[in-house]
């Protein structure tokens, strides 16, 4: 227990951690916003294929894909959703492989 307030403590005194936390925090601020996009993109494809899905199963497929994990339980059927399904996957590669390292480098 006495390691998290040391940790909190170090990155409050810190300058150099504090830039690493702003980096991270707007890594993540960009990461949510471009999730919740692809979640409602997801629901309207989704919807003009003619499938009924919640706006969880959106993000539970935005995750699955952008995290490359690729279950395979919620699939496109149409140019149009494969496409789109393309365009995740590669933004989810950047930004969690490409991106997020290069967050911390100085």
């Amino acid at each position: 227990m006495k390691f998290i307030p040391s940790v909190v403590l170090y990155f409050l005194q810190n300058k150099k951690a504090k830039a690493n936390v702003r980096s991270l925090i707007k890594f993540l601020v960009v990461l949510l916003a471009l999730m919740i996009f692809y979640t409602f993109a997801f629901h309207y494809i989704k919807a003009w294929e003619g499938e009924e899905y919640s706006i969880i199963s959106g993000f539970y497929w935005t995750l699955v894909t952008m995290s490359t994990l690729g279950y395979g339980d919620i699939i496109f059927t149409t140019d149009l959703g494969k496409l789109f399904s393309s365009i995740v996957l590669l933004s989810g590669v950047v930004f969690l492989l490409v991106m997020l390292p290069f967050t911390f480098i100085q």
